[in-house]
């Protein structure tokens, strides 16, 4: 698990503005390739990159949802697990029974990326999207579901990644919150 100490330091310097690098120099890194399947890419304003640019011949599917980009990082299944998981249990009212989510803190995953934006759209395999603001990654617990009751979510089963987030206020959560919680996530674009 990771350290609260880690998450309240990314949440501090998301406050001061480390997501907002206006005009700011950020040091670039190569992440290691995924070595498994890809699961996650993380595109746009972003400094730690291990694949190429966009291509249109090699990138159909991204070219489909009309997604480009310079810079990006991949991640597969094991790189999320190597950032630290969490658990939380989620309990919505349009559900048959509470569902328990493991995966990465999202903040994690794109402190990773080295993400220098303010706002993101998480986009799901149908093309819906989710847009969060720098606001809303701080008011909420955001995780990068990787599992759901113990077993990875699957293509058909709301995977490869379901991104969800538990209140800190501890109120149950609303049909907008779960509106806000793409399923079938595969592209995140850092604005």
């Amino acid at each position: 698990m990771r350290s609260r100490r880690v998450c309240a330091s990314f949440a501090a310097a998301l406050l001061c503005g480390a997501l907002a690098l206006v005009g700011a120099e950020v040091e670039a890194a190569t992440l290691e390739a995924a070595r498994g399947p890809v699961v996650l890419t993380v595109a746009g304003a972003v400094s730690n990159t291990n694949r190429p640019a966009f291509s249109e011949a090699e990138d159909a599917f991204l070219n489909y949802h009309e997604k480009s980009f310079e810079r990006a990082a991949e991640f597969d299944r094991a790189m999320l697990e190597g950032l630290g998981t969490v658990k939380a249990e989620i309990a919505f009212a349009g559900w048959p029974a509470p569902m328990v989510f493991e995966g990465p803190l999202l903040a994690d995953v794109l402190a990773a990326a080295g993400a220098a934006g303010r706002d993101i759209t998480i986009v799901a395999l149908d093309g819906y999207g989710s847009e969060i603001s720098a606001a809303d990654l701080l008011a909420y617990e955001w995780i990068v579901g990787l599992k759901r009751d113990g077993r990875y979510l699957k293509i058909g089963q709301r995977g490869p990644l379901w991104v969800v987030y538990r209140r800190r206020d501890g109120k149950a959560p609303s049909e907008e919150d779960e509106l806000r919680w793409p399923w079938a996530a595969f592209f995140i674009e850092v604005k």
